[in-house]
């Protein structure tokens, strides 16, 4: 781990001696995002790496003396008018420690060390893509407004679903909807099994079943679902991807692939075959989802994401069943961006528009085709 600190230029909101940044090597980073509860895919090294060149990564801890409070995983691109650079993270930063319990300042206190040393310092622009967060997302947003961040505007169809896994079995299954629980019970009666698959044999099995279903809905598909056989070899245990697939008979019908490397798992991909809808195969196989998450002491909740692009189809009918009345639903915040000196906030803007536009295209072209478009 590299040790080039620089030191934020304003005092932390609470008064303490302000946090330093650092940057962090690409092969320690991954094992640093761990030491953190709010740890997603999205700040993995492993994860970005597959999609990009190291030169446009880049890694910063920040810290209190010794100890990481905070952590940014930042892609990087080249004004060439103006010679400077914007940088954009996504789902980050993170900012609660594993063991410690969240003060109202941290996420602040954070941020403002990442804008001293980016913004300010060096003059380039930075965006966040904060992530939709059940418990925390109101204190992200307030700290961010504090530091001067403008908003981009709301995001289409942000509806966001997360299931309370912080629960014994019993209790998750009683805060499903009632109509979720007569399909599950349904499906539990068709003689389907449910298990956990590893290794290349099972992202084998995964894959044939994905790019099954792709083909028979044509989809134009968006997803980093590349990116697996790469997570799928991490050295750390709690890195790797957990695999479920529900068969009838021996044969695969419906698969899962679950984040796990925080206290919020994350539903990353999934696929049905033909036999699977009158067999609901999707609500065994998301009921045994729920079976291993709620056994997992460190995970508290399971994001599902978003459900397509009118709020009545079938799959936000089912997120939201399954969400039940112990879980939220919140919506995912649009990106939040500041300039520097070499990159005014007015070209910012144009980039984040530009990419708005971008996914507005995609979600079009979804509505107008009937496809599902990847995340």
């Amino acid at each position: 781990m590299a040790a080039r600190p620089r030191d934020a230029v304003s005092e932390s909101p609470s008064g303490a001696a302000p946090p330093v940044v650092r940057e962090v090597s690409a092969q320690d980073w991954d094992a640093f995002v761990l030491r953190f509860e709010d740890a997603i895919q999205e700040q993995l090294q492993d994860f970005n790496a597959a999609r990009r060149s190291d030169d446009k990564l880049r890694r910063l801890g920040v810290f209190r003396g010794d100890t990481p409070v905070g952590a940014a995983l930042l892609r990087k691109v080249r004004v060439p008018v103006t010679g400077g650079a914007i940088y954009s993270t996504r789902w980050g930063p993170l900012w609660r420690p594993a063991g410690a319990d969240p003060a109202p300042d941290d996420p602040e206190a954070v941020y403002r060390a990442l804008v001293d040393t980016v913004v300010r310092d060096e003059g380039a622009g930075l965006v966040f893509m904060p992530r939709p967060d059940p418990a925390f997302g109101e204190a992200d947003l307030a700290a961010l407004d504090r530091l001067g961040f403008r908003a981009a505007p709301p995001l289409h169809n942000a509806a966001r679903y997360f299931v309370n896994v912080d629960l014994a079995p019993d209790a998750i299954r009683k805060s499903l909807s009632q109509k979720w629980r007569y399909n599950l019970k349904k499906a539990l009666r068709e003689g389907l099994e449910t298990g956990l698959v590893h290794g290349e044999e099972g992202r084998a099995e995964v894959l044939a079943l994905y790019e099954e279903m792709v083909a028979r809905k044509k989809f134009v598909d968006y997803s980093p679902i590349d990116t697996l056989a790469r997570r799928l070899a991490h050295p750390l245990d709690a890195l790797r991807p957990r695999m479920f697939v529900t068969r009838k008979d021996g044969r695969a019908v419906a698969m899962a692939v679950v984040d796990v490397c925080g206290d919020t798992a994350s539903f990353l991909y999934g696929a049905t075959s033909d036999a699977a809808l009158p067999l609901r195969a999707g609500y065994a196989l998301q009921w045994a989802v729920l079976e291993y998450l709620s056994a997992q002491p460190s995970i508290r909740w399971y994001g599902l994401g978003g459900g397509g692009d009118t709020e009545n189809c079938s799959l936000h009918q089912f997120k939201r069943g399954m969400t039940g009345k112990a879980g939220r639903t919140v919506p995912e915040p649009s990106p939040r961006y500041i300039g520097g000196r070499k990159c005014p906030t007015a070209l910012v803007r144009v980039a984040v528009s530009s990419r708005d536009m971008r996914n507005r295209l995609r979600e079009g072209l979804g509505a107008a085709f009937s496809l599902r478009l990847g995340g």
